[in-house]
């Protein structure tokens, strides 16, 4: 192997790796910030509700994501009251039993709920430290 086929196999592999880097950076942000609007549409919701809309958001954006087509179909559907509580319902059997899930698009959600409660947990420990360091 001559000197050019080492820069160019090199070049290659550094494109790789930084591409990789910039998808996993922008992949994050979008979920740093999906969680935070998530984060703080809940503030409105009642705590035993909590989980069952948070997975309907998160089903909710990953059809939207999917079918590009219809923007605000996300908004027209949250404002319809009979829709929300009908699916809250269906929300909460899946929480109850989720080994009965065979549905791609709701096993992404569930993966992303955990993802949530665990961004969550994190956010508020975070929250509480930055209130002890400010109150010392």
């Amino acid at each position: 192997m001559d000197i050019t086929h080492l820069f160019a196999v090199g070049a290659i592999v550094g494109l790789a790796i930084g591409g990789g880097f910039t998808f996993f950076r922008y992949k994050k942000r979008n979920l740093e910030k999906l969680f935070t609007q998530t984060y703080e549409m809940t503030k409105q919701i009642p705590k035993q509700k909590k989980n069952s809309f948070v997975l309907l958001m998160f089903k909710e954006s990953l059809l939207s994501s999917k079918n590009k087509k219809d923007k605000n179909s996300i908004s027209n559907k949250l404002n319809n009251p009979k829709y929300v509580n009908i699916q809250l319902m269906q929300m909460s059997n899946i929480l109850k039993n989720r080994s009965k899930v065979h549905d791609k698009t709701i096993q992404r959600a569930l993966n992303l709920l955990n993802t949530y409660q665990a961004w969550e947990t994190d956010k508020l420990t975070k929250d509480k430290q930055v209130i002890q360091d400010k109150a010392s």
